[in-house]
């Protein structure tokens, strides 16, 4: 049994990568000592379950007994030089997370130190890895590819949801991450299909301030009943971003049989074109419309790709990875 620390940049609010980070504490404590290290505070958060044996702190000294540390985040990557982390040490990088601040210069060093660093970390795209590999050549840390599952307690399997064909749901309508969507090419696809008669259903971190008289509904944090519900109702989830590594939302939509339509440059390794998604390059909103439109109106593409998507989501569940990631860290013993 290993006694392994992982640390947490907040959890305050609801996030795709918090929502991984306290999925790995949740599974690792089954048969480990977890220990969730969170500067910001350690309060325990309303909108995500933690489970109780996970030990939540905001000291550095509370680690001293830990022997593994996993770092989520540049903001703690110093914390393996401090006399109180323990000696087996790894990384865990959900993105290239200097793309979120590209003139923040002190962060793109923290960035570097992670990305240049000898030390074994788990990634979840391989365009991130890709990309590690060509600007930091010299680097020896092990890499671990490993991906995210669904938690089917949060988001049960829903294969029979009944839907009409024509609601649509859009992901991160407010986008003040430059490597989301800053052309608001999803709201804008959303506006030409609720002309066509579609039904629009949104969600996003902030209030509604992009085209605000598009979305029949709009909910800021939707808590999780609601995201069910709107999984539930969507035939298509519409999902545009410049770059991702790896998005919860179309895993979590998938649980519902609800197919998304991908606009995206590089990222969402799940996610494979006319398989169980449809993709195509970030930036023209015209396109994005229309290959909503199209699938929309293609009943036998949208119930293959729908049950595509229920086999996916079934079979790399966190029961197919969460055994890997555990190897991983009792063989670095």
């Amino acid at each position: 049994m290993l006694n392994i620390a992982i640390t947490v940049p907040s959890l305050s609010v609801p996030h795709g990568g918090i929502r991984v980070i306290v999925e790995w504490a949740n599974r690792l404590v089954r048969n480990n000592a977890v220990t969730l290290f969170c500067r910001k505070g350690s309060a325990v958060p309303s909108w995500i379950d933690i489970q109780p044996a996970v030990r939540l702190v905001d000291n550095i000294r509370d680690l001293k007994n830990c022997d593994t540390l996993i770092t989520c985040s540049p903001h703690d990557i110093d914390l393996r030089w401090s006399v109180h982390a323990p000696q087996r040490k790894f990384l865990f990088l959900q993105m290239l997370e200097h793309l979120f601040r590209p003139t923040d210069m002190p962060w793109l060093e923290l960035c570097n130190k992670c990305y240049g660093s000898d030390l074994p970390t788990f990634f979840i795209s391989q365009w991130n890895i890709q990309y590690v590999k060509n600007m930091f050549p010299a680097r020896r840390g092990a890499i671990h590819y490993v991906g995210n599952g669904v938690n089917f307690d949060d988001f049960p399997l829903e294969p029979d949801c009944k839907k009409d064909g024509k609601t649509v749901l859009v992901e991160g309508w407010e986008s003040i991450n430059p490597t989301k969507d800053p052309d608001a090419i999803g709201p804008t696809a959303a506006q030409l299909l609720r002309e066509d008669g579609c039904r629009v259903l949104a969600y996003g971190q902030l209030p509604l301030n992009r085209f605000p008289d598009t979305p029949n509904e709009y909910y800021m944090r939707p808590s999780l009943s609601r995201l069910n519900d709107l999984y539930r109702r969507a035939s298509v989830l519409i999902k545009a971003s410049r770059y991702d590594a790896r998005a919860c939302a179309p895993m979590e939509a998938m649980t519902k049989g609800c197919v998304t339509v991908r606009a995206l440059h590089k990222g969402d390794d799940d996610l494979v074109n006319d398989v169980n998604s449809v993709r195509i390059p970030y930036g023209n909103e015209i396109n994005l419309y229309l290959a909503v439109k199209e699938l929309l109106q293609e009943q036998e593409t949208l119930d293959r790709l729908r049950e595509n998507c229920l086999q996916y989501v079934r079979e790399f569940s966190w029961d197919y990875w969460m055994p890997q990631i555990e190897k991983v860290l009792t063989d670095a013993q």
